[in-house]
Formats: C-alpha cells, structure tokens, sequence
C-alpha cells in the first residue's frame, strides 16, 4: 500500500477519536454529562460497526478462496452494536450505561485480537488499530469510573 494511503488512513483514523475525547471531557465537565455519555456509547457503537467493513472489503479482494466464513465475521460488529443499542433502547431496560460501557469496552478489545489473528500481514494497520483501540478502551473506562 502507497505511503500516502496509510498516512490518510492514520489522520482519519486519529480524527475519529475527537468525538470519543470531546464527548468524555463533556462527560468529566458534567455538562451535559448523562447526554454525553449516551452519544458516546452511540458513537462506539458505530464505530463498532465499521470496523468490521475492513474484513467485508478484504474478503471480496480474495476470489479465488471461499471467504464465507470471513464476510459472516464481518458482520458482528454492525449486528452486535446495533443489538446494543436496541437493548438500551427498551422500555425494560433502565440505567444501562454502565453496562453498554463495559460491553462496548470488551467489544473493543475482542475485535482486535481477532483482527490481530487475521490480518497479520497488515502490520502497520494492526499498529494503527491497537493505538486507536487502547485510546478508545481507555475512555470507556474514564466513563465507566465517572459513571460509578
């Protein structure tokens, strides 16, 4: 991959953490605090989600081997932060913050074990991904802590 593909990638992929460092100051500041935290466990789960379009592309680039199995891994990331917000959304299901916290914080950390399973020959993706993931793990856990 060109050089000034991977230096995109890295800009975008730090530009994504202004939401989750904007958001927990907010929630540290406490204006808006219980706000902030929902809109972040909302922007986990989204980026949740895309991580898992990463397998989806790299799966269609390989034809010549089945990759059904590697395009249904991709879909639990979209289908699991969706089923989580689903969940905080239930009329039964009250004060799930905390929870969707943790849950999202741990989703965090399975994905990337698993990428670091699959995509080994990806090395600078993986050392991008592992900064990203361990900023955005931290934070949760900041929230999670606040949140007690």
């Amino acid at each position: 991959m060109q050089l000034t593909t991977q230096y995109t990638a890295q800009r975008l992929g730090f530009a994504g953490l202004i939401p989750f460092i904007g958001l927990t100051l907010l929630a540290l500041l406490d204006i808006y605090g219980a706000h902030a935290i929902q809109l972040f466990i909302i922007y986990s789960a989204i980026i949740f989600s895309f991580l898992g379009g990463v397998h989806w592309g790299l799966s269609l680039q390989q034809p010549q081997q089945d990759q059904s199995r590697n395009l249904q891994w991709s879909m639990f990331p979209s289908v699991t932060g969706f089923l989580l917000l689903v969940w905080q959304a239930l009329p039964w299901c009250s004060d799930t913050q905390l929870a969707s916290l943790a849950i999202l914080a741990l989703l965090h950390l399975f994905w990337l074990n698993y990428e670091r399973r699959k995509l080994s020959e990806h090395g600078w993706y993986l050392e991008l991904r592992g900064r990203l993931t361990f900023t955005v793990v931290a934070l949760h856990v900041i929230l999670l802590i606040i949140s007690i």
